[in-house]
């Protein structure tokens, strides 16, 4: 039986829209670096593969290992301040926490900064509905401590994983003894017979 569902952030709860890079570029042109915006951006991406938990020090370290022109922790905090803010949602989101949030506990697990991640449900209007938001500042997905950490005082089984990416959130949370849903709206081939939605509204005739 289902008591917790633990959701992905990106993607999931809040689709990435490419009008939040234009707050990065900004950021960037006021901090004079000369590295492309996009760019930077990527190597945040290529961050969440090679590490096992989310540090600003280890991330600026990173990302100067990469970049010609070397950023300082002003300039991510500043790029973190803005990500706040970056959380346009739509009303069946909305429609679809109301409705679970009456049935089952819900949280979140990120693998980006709590923080900022926070910041986006607030702006968002949805954070009432999380009992917990969980960042990558300890652990981050497909790490199983990332999942059972999620878990709480619940036994996995009795948790259930939502989240866009295979291997990150379903593959890693089925492993840890979790129960999962793929949410597949790019409509990829999924050859692993996991259950699937396309659409969050979905959730309320399933669950």
């Amino acid at each position: 039986m289902i008591k917790r569902i633990i959701f992905d952030l990106d993607n999931t709860l809040i689709m990435w829209k490419d009008d939040y890079l234009d707050a990065i570029k900004k950021i960037t042109k006021e901090y004079d670096i000369k590295d492309n915006y996009k760019y930077i951006s990527s190597i945040i991406d290529e961050y969440d593969n090679e590490f096992r938990y989310y540090d600003k020090e280890l991330l600026v370290n990173f990302i100067n290992s990469k970049i010609e022109s070397k950023i300082d922790i002003n300039y991510l905090n500043s790029f973190l301040e803005a990500f706040g803010y970056m959380s346009d949602i739509d009303n069946n989101v909305i429609e679809v926490l109301e409705y679970l949030s009456k049935k089952y506990e819900l949280i979140v697990l990120t693998n980006w900064f709590r923080e900022p991640q926070l910041n986006r449900l607030k702006h968002a209007k949805i954070d009432k509905y999380f009992k917990e938001v969980i960042g990558g500042e300890e652990c981050i997905k497909p790490n199983k401590k990332a999942f059972i950490k999620a878990c709480s005082k619940y036994k996995p089984n009795e948790c259930l994983m939502i989240g866009d990416d295979l291997k990150k959130d379903i593959e890693g949370a089925e492993k840890a003894g979790l129960q999962v849903i793929y949410f597949n709206y790019k409509h990829k081939e999924n050859n692993n017979n996991y259950k699937e939605i396309d659409n969050l509204k979905d959730l309320e005739r399933i669950l």
